[in-house]
């Protein structure tokens, strides 16, 4: 069961540095709705097994020696760009871009925690620790310091503030984006992603991320916040998170829905995780994992110069 759920614009602000968003009703009705739906121990152990043998059978023809780790990004390359599931390269290269997660959900956790009074304060507070972190200042621990931190830290001062601008915007966005005093238990920013190995070997990683985890009762409910306009295969993309999360866990603890939240384009979208929904985001794993084990092995033939 899907449904798309209205979306109204941001109010204007007034004075001060709160905003108003009409839309954060909505998407915290959507949030905090209990569970419609349950999933039995006895279905959600036969979804691992059979998930289980059909990524078996797949990555068995991996090239040998080589590992895939799917993540939402992998997954979406599978379904809409599968000409470059040729690449081998998994190398990361920081950017303005990429780091304004990282920088923003510290951010709107601090916001949340009443330790800084909006996000522009908070980012600020967060990059400087970071590069106190990265540099060894007294009273810092470098080994704690966060990935982004020493890349941070190297940057000229106009990089450093397309830095901030960028992780601003983002953790605006999020920190707009729900009621959090109707959250009445702490609500998960952010937190450890989670990770899914597949039975029988080492060589297929599936992680999953959500931006907020909330707890309904014993069960959660997952915050996604995607970017531009919302795909045509949104239930994947919200799905795949979910999906991961209810593997690792029991299904008494196993999420009940994902809401997702696309700011550029203002859509929501609010997925209940059922049988159906985890079956078929299921089914799709399994293709996108096939989609990138064909381009390993025509990648390995190509660099052997098999035609």
């Amino acid at each position: 069961m899907s449904r798309a759920a209205p979306a109204a614009a941001p109010a204007p602000t007034a004075g001060g540095s709160a905003l108003t968003v009409p839309r954060s009703v909505t998407l915290t009705d959507a949030l905090l709705a209990p569970p419609a739906d349950v999933i039995s121990p006895s279905e959600l152990v036969g979804l691992r097994d059979t998930l289980g043998r059909d990524l078996q059978a797949v990555i068995a023809d991996l090239p040998a020696g080589e590992r895939l780790q799917m993540d939402a990004f992998k997954m979406r390359v599978a379904h809409r760009h599968p000409e470059r599931c040729m690449s081998t390269d998994d190398s990361f290269t920081p950017s303005p871009r990429t780091c304004r997660r990282a920088v923003g959900i510290a951010a709107v956790h601090r916001c949340v925690r009443g330790l800084a009074p909006h996000p522009a304060v908070a980012v600020a507070e967060v990059l400087a620790a970071g590069v106190e972190d990265a540099r060894g200042a007294p009273g810092s621990d470098a080994t704690a310091a966060p990935w982004w931190a020493s890349w941070y830290a190297g940057l000229p001062t106009g990089a450093r503030a397309v830095v901030r601008a960028e992780a601003t915007g983002w953790a605006t966005q999020l920190l707009t984006a729900l009621e959090w005093t109707r959250i009445s238990r702490p609500p998960v920013i952010g937190g450890r992603d989670d990770w899914w190995q597949c039975p029988g070997g080492r060589q297929l990683t599936l992680k999953g991320r959500a931006d907020v985890r909330v707890a309904i009762d014993r069960r959660s409910a997952l915050f996604v916040v995607g970017t531009g306009r919302c795909p045509d295969d949104w239930r994947v993309e919200l799905g795949y998170p979910g999906l991961v999360a209810a593997l690792v866990r029991d299904a008494p603890a196993s999420p009940g829905r994902v809401v997702g939240l696309w700011p550029q384009s203002g859509q929501v979208r609010d997925l209940t995780l059922d049988l159906a929904a985890l079956r078929a985001t299921a089914t799709a794993v399994v293709a996108a994992v096939a989609t990138w084990v064909d381009g390993r092995i025509e990648a390995r033939r190509a660099g052997q110069g098999v035609p």
